[in-house]
C-alpha cells in the first residue's frame, strides 16, 4: 500500500511540475495512503496537516487551476510572485511555523511523550513548509516550487534519520526514495514554470 502510494505521488508531482490538473486527482490518493504513514510513524504535526489540510487542498486546487484556464488537456495559467506576495507569503510562513511547534509540543507532553527539539523543528519546518507551497500552487504561483524544493530536502533528512535510528524502520525507504525523487521534479519544474508563467505563455498552448 506504501508503494502505491508513493507511485501515486510520483505520478502526482510530474502532473503537477507540467501543469496538468490531473494532479489534484493522483494526489488526493497519495496523500490519504500518506496519512496512514504519519500515523504510524507518530508525526502528529503532519498527520493533522494531511488530514485537516492536504486532503481539502486536493479540491480547491482543482477548482482553482479550473479557473486558471486548465481542464483535461490545457495546462495552468501560471504566474508569477511580485514584493507584496513574498512578503505575505512570509508572514504566513512564521505564523504557521509557530503554530506548528506550539501543536507538536503539546501532542508530544499530552501523551507524556518526551520532546526531542531537533526532530520537532524539523516535522514543523515540513509541515510549515508544505502549508505554504500547497497555498502558492492552488494559486498558480511559479514560486511554489522553491518552496517544494526545501520540503523535499527536509524530508529526506527526516526519513533518512528515521531508518538510521528507529528499529525496524523499513518502511522509511518507501518514502525517502519517493522524496529523492520528488527533490530532482521540483528542480526540473522551476524550470518548465518559468516558461510557462513568461507572458504570452497562455497563447502558445
Amino acid at each position: 500500500v506504501s508503494a502505491f502510494g508513493a507511485l501515486m505521488g510520483v505520478v502526482s508531482v510530474v502532473l503537477s511540475a507540467n501543469g496538468s490538473i490531473w494532479t489534484f486527482v493522483f494526489g488526493l490518493v497519495d496523500v490519504l495512503i500518506y496519512s496512514y504513514i504519519l500515523y504510524d510513524s507518530k508525526l502528529p504535526s503532519q498527520l493533522l496537516l494531511y488530514v485537516g489540510y492536504f486532503i481539502p487542498m486536493e479540491f480547491i486546487g482543482f477548482f482553482q487551476w479550473r479557473k486558471r484556464g486548465a481542464d483535461a488537456k490545457k495546462k495552468v495559467q501560471a504566474r508569477r510572485m511580485d514584493g507584496r506576495k513574498w512578503l505575505m507569503f512570509a508572514g504566513i510562513f512564521a505564523g504557521v511555523f509557530a503554530a506548528a511547534l506550539a501543536i507538536s509540543w503539546f501532542a508530544t507532553t499530552r501523551t507524556g511523550g518526551e520532546i526531542i527539539w531537533s526532530r520537532t523543528i524539523l516535522d514543523a519546518l515540513i509541515t510549515t513548509a508544505n502549508i505554504t507551497a500547497l497555498i502558492m500552487m492552488a494559486m498558480a504561483y511559479t514560486e511554489q516550487w522553491y518552496v517544494w524544493t526545501l520540503v523535499n530536502l527536509a524530508a529526506i533528512i527526516q526519513w533518512s534519520v528515521t531508518l538510521a535510528s528507529v528499529p525496524d524502520a523499513g518502511y522509511a525507504i518507501v518514502p525517502l526514495v519517493k522524496y529523492s525523487f520528488y527533490l530532482l521534479n521540483s528542480i526540473n519544474a522551476i524550470r518548465i514554470w518559468m516558461r510557462l508563467s513568461a507572458p504570452g505563455a497562455a497563447d502558445c498552448q
